[in-house]
């Protein structure tokens, strides 16, 4: 009998949980190598879509194996995201966060694919590269839901006004990383100079694209400060004291990544290593607060024994 049709009460089964585990972790990878796409300008490196080239296999070039890695993890991700939303179907659909998210999932999945083929058809324009990330961490974002949901247990393990701060940190998140999308389509990652907290002399300084890149630095100090919140509290009992440790940790790691952009200047290797670790920061980040907020919440169901 399949492990997944003997849950009656909606119990996710242990295969389930690591299929879905596994769909959120592919989807990370996926970030962070788009990520790499980005910062090393591969996005062009397959002149055809789906496939690399003609033959379907990538030239004999670094831009187009980076951009052929990429377009791999994306089949796995679709495979794994498509087998997780059937399961959810077939034994599932009494746990509607589950269900929902798992589905949310399963539509954002062409969506994010048809605005992929827009940016390599118009050849990269900024705005749509930006886009296209945003989106990209939203289906992310319901993927770590989905996973983060099947995990946790019946019983609510915050009080309800941690659980608000939770999504609400998820919502300063979202903020924050359109606007560093922002920064990376309007190429204003050095707009403040290789200064930090300062800019260009002062608080704002230097026009061009410095204002981005201050409300970048705002929005970021604003999850720190959330994040921040969120330990102390879980740490006194009012959330998931293991889980609320890690948007912090991530949070401040990420923070150490973006001095370090700004500090070492916008030339060379180490400038594109440190910003393909940036954008793979910001998608731990943001596994870290959805995760965290989906914890603190109940599971949808009453166990049977």
């Amino acid at each position: 009998m399949d492990a997944d049709v003997d849950q009656p009460h909606g119990r996710p089964s242990q295969g389930f949980r690591f299929l879905v585990l596994g769909s959120a972790l592919a989807a990370w990878a996926l970030v962070a190598v788009g990520g790499i796409v980005r910062v090393t300008a591969s996005g062009l490196g397959c002149p055809h879509w789906p496939l690399c080239t003609a033959k379907a296999i990538p030239l004999d070039q670094r831009h187009s194996v980076i951009e052929y890695s990429h377009r791999a993890i994306v089949a796995l991700v679709v495979v794994l995201v498509v087998a997780v939303a059937v399961s959810a179907w077939r034994s599932y659909r009494s746990r509607p966060d589950v269900f929902w998210s798992a589905l949310a999932a399963l539509v954002l999945l062409p969506f994010q694919a048809v605005l992929g083929a827009i940016a390599v058809w118009l050849e990269l324009p900024g705005w749509v590269v930006a886009f296209h990330f945003v989106v990209g961490m939203l289906f992310f974002g319901t993927i770590v839901y989905t996973a983060a949901a099947a995990w946790r247990q019946t019983t609510r393990p915050a009080t309800p006004g941690f659980e608000r701060l939770a999504w609400g940190t998820v919502l300063v998140g979202l903020a924050l990383i359109s606007v560093g999308a922002t920064v990376v389509a309007l190429d204003a990652d050095t707009a403040c100079g290789k200064q930090w907290p300062a800019c260009n002399g002062g608080f704002i300084a230097g026009g061009g694209h410095a204002d981005i890149q201050i409300a970048h630095r705002l929005l970021a100090y604003a999850v720190a400060g959330l994040a921040l919140a969120l330990l102390v509290l879980a740490l006194r009992g009012r959330g998931p004291r293991l889980t609320g440790s890690l948007p912090i940790l991530a949070v401040s790691v990420q923070m150490i990544f973006g001095i370090l952009i700004v500090v070492a200047g916008g030339e060379g290797r180490t400038h594109e290593i440190l910003l393909g670790l940036h954008v793979g920061g910001s998608g731990a980040v943001w596994a870290a607060l959805v995760a965290l907020a989906t914890f603190s919440g109940s599971a949808a169901f009453h166990d049977a024994r």
